[in-house]
């Protein structure tokens, strides 16, 4: 069963984010980010200079992605101030990002036109220092962590293709033929949840990359998960404007398995 969290409608809503108490997620095309308690209320709204990409969880406040920068943002002062510029190529914006247990911000770039490998994967650290991990990226979306700390998990959504890299090395996760991988999130048991765009489903996927539940939502593009409540046990869903009637909603799903925290990034 699939029950509407926020009747929001989103051009492409995206980053769902669980913080103990309220659900945030972004509108990209919409310049928004929003919170809402999960007991219910009046839901927050903070304006964004342009898109915004990703949304995570800071010692206070949030870390954000916008165009070509990094910024702090809080919905209740209704602030965004960007930190640290990250690039400035015309043809790429920032996309999707998490915080790993290190406290260090994840996050990647993508190509607009989503046709050219321009895009970038980068590490933020404490210190506010900008790494770059590899470049040759179409479209970044996840990343996501396994429980340990020690994969991580990075979509290259035009490529169709989700990569695991460890110390040891990289390896193909798993790829797609009739849609498009979207963001991710891991579940307490290592569990690889990962919206498919034009696949109208959510997949989890075993840590070995097998399929090992499907649930169908009522939207053709679910772009990013959460597990949220207080409990841990329901999945948040964000989805982007297509034709059926919940398209761009933030839905609600039961995924039978419960996930872990989000992390907190420190600076």
């Amino acid at each position: 069963m699939i029950d509407v969290f926020s009747d929001i409608p989103c051009a492409l809503g995206e980053s769902a984010l669980w913080d103990g108490e309220r659900l945030y997620w972004v509108d990209i095309l919409g310049h928004r980010i929003y919170a809402k308690p999960w007991s219910g209320g009046d839901t927050a709204v903070v304006a964004t200079p342009g898109p915004v990409g990703a949304v995570a969880l800071r010692r206070t406040g949030l870390v954000a992605t916008l165009r070509h920068s990094i910024a702090f943002a809080d919905v209740d002062a209704g602030t965004v101030e960007s930190v640290v510029q990250v690039e400035s190529a015309p043809e790429n914006r920032l996309n999707d990002g998490a915080v790993d247990a290190e406290g260090r911000f994840w996050f990647g770039s993508m190509n607009l036109a989503e046709k050219d490998p321009t895009g970038s994967f980068y590490r933020l650290n404490p210190d506010l220092t900008v790494e770059k991990v590899f470049g040759g990226v179409i479209c970044s979306n996840g990343p996501a962590f396994s429980p340990d700390g020690k994969t991580v998990y990075h979509v290259d959504s035009t490529a169709r293709r989700i990569t695991a890299y460890t110390d040891e090395g990289s390896r193909i996760f798993a790829t797609d033929d009739d849609c498009f991988p979207d963001g991710l999130a891991v579940d307490a048991e290592g569990g690889v949840w990962n919206c498919k765009w034009d696949g109208a489903r959510v997949v989890r996927y075993a840590p070995d990359g097998t399929i090992d539940r499907v649930i169908e939502v009522p939207v053709e593009r679910p772009t990013r998960c959460a597990f949220a409540g207080p409990g841990l046990d329901v999945l948040a869903i964000t989805t982007a404007k297509g034709d059926r009637p919940l398209s761009g909603q933030v839905l609600l799903a039961d995924p039978g398995v419960k996930g872990l925290p989000a992390h907190r990034f420190p600076g």
